[in-house]
């Protein structure tokens, strides 16, 4: 084949012999199920073509990604340049070998997440574990992308835009206040904005303890320079904690009208417009899955545009453009002023580990079946050109994820947010809040609707995305689990999507956003490093012999490259392990209500029950089974 190393190796189960059990699996190629293509995609395109459509595929995803808010929040929260540093780190110790692992694992056994584990009957329910986080994930992703919708429509349908203006919970608008805010002031007490209640002192006389001047870079502080800024503030009030942010405008119309959140949490309230908006993008993913089924007559599990690569790239150096201009209108005396700072180190890292696997979708289940197909069009053969491949591909969505986290960076210097400065000011795990960011830092004069619009539609268009790969991987499971299904394709279809949207109305309810950003945070920061370390013991596991080099050698054709992987099989369970304590710890100081956290268990409880239930009704089948032998 074209491309392909003439040296290569054939895999254990090869090309031919796909339907042949070896000694070494148990794993049976899910390529021949009637009227299914599993991983192909490209509308039947063969060879050097179809594998680069792949490849495209699975590097559009992570650039998708990379555009959603909790790249920027972690970035932002942590510190930029702190961040920055451990998430290189973190990819090439952590993301980058996982990768290659979950490709190379679906390359091996020519199987998506419900059959590739099947080798190690222990550990089958990995696959099922996939499939609830891809759920959730897709779930998740959706809600996001219906409150991008609503900032859409509200961008090309207002003249004057929403956020620029205050609501009361009632939605009666009415113009903010305007409050004089020394330099000082809003460096060290700008967050007790919130409460709309300041004093005059506090206001105008300039005065800064120790701690102040110490936090204030760029100014002498031996002489600090009274400057002082107009800022708009809202008066509503909540009597709880979160929102953490709801003083200005944007805020105000993203808690107050978006998302209806109030300090009386319940569940029986419905935000119709969100409500609205969630249909609508539902119905957007069925349809395409819809016509995806009339154009090819099957499911095609990677069918993504080959240009859908473009639109990260481009919407990272837009924001970041637009942000820059919109910091250059400062004076040059608040610019010194307003820096990101640094956080506690052991936050930035784990922040880090976790964007890092976030961003190389690890846990959900896509870079399997990307395995898969990439050895459907190398023949039968271990891809020669993953390596490399892999590098670049790591390589490229990291300065895809600093562009993003440089433009969010510059955004909360416009809005005069350092959310690292005052340890009582608490967003940990806190994602959300970055859209009415965005918003504010849109605010670029007759411009601000049309780039409104553009920041928006992109990252609407992000989080369908992935929930639309997430809800493709989770059916691919579901088909492997039970290739009968297939027979049934549209009604398991229709009822996985008419499922999920169910769930989805819960977070249109009154505290919905704390449920939200309460189950995004513990599905990225605890359920997925601990997928991760389940895949990472089952290889163990599997490779607990001295076959593990001679397949490693296979995979990597005997280059440096496995003796590198060689050594990070050996180290990854142990950094995974750090990234699940910190991450841990971190929730611990989470600033949603402790209902919501407790809520969010739900499905982190359902992905650690789903392996050994699991293993314990493979070994009741195996019982049954030799009982029927003995008779």
């Amino acid at each position: 084949m074209a491309g392909r190393n003439p040296n290569s190796l054939e895999t254990i189960l090869p090309n031919e012999n796909r339907d042949v059990q070896s000694q070494w699996s148990v794993v049976m190629s899910t390529t021949h199920i009637p009227g299914m293509d599993n991983a192909a995609g490209g509308g039947g395109a063969v060879g050097p073509v179809g594998r680069r459509y792949l490849r495209s595929g699975a590097l559009a995803l992570g650039g998708f990604l990379t555009m959603q808010c909790r790249v920027a929040a972690s970035a932002l929260t942590g510190g930029f340049f702190l961040f920055i540093l451990f998430f290189v780190s973190a990819t090439a110790a952590l993301a980058n070998p996982m990768r290659h692992f979950e490709v190379y694992l679906g390359q091996w056994s020519i199987s998506g997440p419900g059959r590739a584990f099947r080798i190690i009957p222990i550990f089958d329910g990995i696959g099922i574990a996939i499939c609830i986080n891809s759920l959730v994930r897709a779930v998740n992703c959706c809600t996001i992308a219906a409150i991008s919708v609503i900032y859409v429509v509200h961008s090309v349908s207002d003249s004057k835009l929403p956020y620029t203006y205050c609501r009361d919970f009632d939605l009666k608008p009415y113009d903010p206040i305007v409050r004089d805010v020394s330099n000082l002031t809003l460096r060290e007490f700008r967050f007790s904005l919130a409460t709309g209640e300041i004093g005059d002192d506090e206001l105008m006389d300039g005065t800064a303890n120790g701690d102040e001047l110490h936090n204030m870079r760029g100014l002498d502080a031996a002489k600090p320079k009274h400057l002082t800024h107009k800022i708009m503030l809202c008066k509503e009030e909540y009597s709880s904690g979160y929102p953490v942010l709801y003083s200005t405008p944007a805020y105000n119309f993203f808690y107050v009208e978006v998302v209806s959140y109030r300090s009386e949490h319940n569940f029986g309230q419905f935000n119709m417009p969100l409500v609205l908006s969630i249909i609508f993008v539902w119905l957007t993913l069925w349809g395409i899955i819809i016509s995806e089924r009339w154009s090819y007559g099957r499911l095609i599990w990677n069918n993504m545009y080959s240009w859908l690569v473009i639109i990260p790239w481009l919407w990272s150096i837009l924001l970041l453009i637009i942000s820059v201009l919109k910091f250059c209108t400062l004076s040059k005396d608040i610019r010194k002023v307003y820096r990101i700072g640094v956080k506690e180190i052991v936050w930035g890292i784990a922040d880090a580990l976790e964007v890092a696997l976030f961003v190389h979708s690890a846990s959900t289940g896509t870079e399997l079946i990307h395995g898969k197909g990439l050895n459907h069009y190398a023949s039968g053969h271990i891809d020669p050109a993953l390596n490399g491949e892999n590098v670049w591909h790591s390589g490229l969505l990291v300065v895809l994820t600093g562009l993003h986290s440089s433009g969010a960076a510059v955004c909360a210097l416009v809005d005069y947010i350092q959310p690292n400065t005052k340890a009582v000011y608490n967003m940990y795990e806190s994602t959300l809040w970055m859209i009415p960011m965005y918003s504010k830092c849109m605010l670029v004069g007759n411009y601000s609707h049309f780039l409104s619009a553009l920041i928006f539609g992109g990252l609407s268009m992000s989080y369908m995305i992935v929930a639309y790969t997430c809800l493709k991987t989770a059916l691919h499971t579901i088909f492997e689990y039970n290739v009968k299904l297939v027979f049934a394709e549209q009604i398991v279809v229709a009822g996985t999507v008419l499922s999920c949207f169910g769930l989805s109305l819960v977070y249109t309810t009154t505290g919905g956003i704390a449920l939200l950003e309460s189950v995004d945070a513990i599905m990225t920061g605890v359920t997925m490093p601990l997928i991760c370390l389940l895949e990472l013991v089952a290889i163990l596991y599997l490779y607990r012999s001295p076959d593990f080099i001679s397949d490693m050698n296979i995979a990597t054709e005997e280059n440096a490259c496995s003796t590198r992987l060689q050594t990070q099989w050996q180290i990854m369970p142990i950094i995974t392990c750090i990234a699940l304590v910190l991450k841990a710890i971190a929730l611990s100081f989470a600033e949603m209500p402790q209902v919501f956290v407790v809520a969010a268990l739900v499905p982190l409880v359902a992905v650690l029950l789903s392996v050994p239930l699991k293993a314990a009704h493979n070994a009741y089948k195996c019982y049954k089974r030799a009982q029927r032998n003995r008779t």
